[in-house]
């Protein structure tokens, strides 16, 4: 019997290892650019991403020749060389476009290998 007790604390202990090393880093270790303006879909979108992925930084409102960014509609989620985090992101978020307001999302397409792009309605 006790061998069976010290195999669930090792497979307990090896689990909570991975959970560890797996979860993301704390939202406040983001780096949040063009915050100012966010639409409130946009807003709620962030504050999703931001919590459950933590990617290094995420961009917003900026100047651009399309109206998504300017007007508070679109967020960069930056992930750089992390195509793990991209493709999570870029899957949970296509997946549930309804439930964030998503018009549309980008990545792994031109000008978007080290971010996902998205566009709230």
């Amino acid at each position: 019997m006790a061998h069976l007790r010290g195999a669930r604390v090792k497979k307990f202990a090896a689990l909570a290892a991975a959970a560890l090393v797996a979860a993301p880093p704390a939202s406040a270790d983001i780096q949040f650019v063009g915050m100012v303006g966010l639409t409130p879909n946009a807003q709620a979108l962030k504050q999703y991403v931001a919590t459950t992925y933590a990617p290094p930084s995420i961009g917003g409102v900026r100047p651009d020749r399309l109206p998504d960014h300017p007007t508070g509609h679109a967020l960069d989620f930056m992930v750089y060389g992390n195509t793990k985090l991209g493709n999570a992101i870029f899957g949970d978020l296509n997946s549930n476009k309804a439930a964030h307001s998503i018009k549309y999302c980008l990545w792994q397409v031109a000008n978007h290998y080290d971010h996902v792009h998205c566009t709230v309605f």
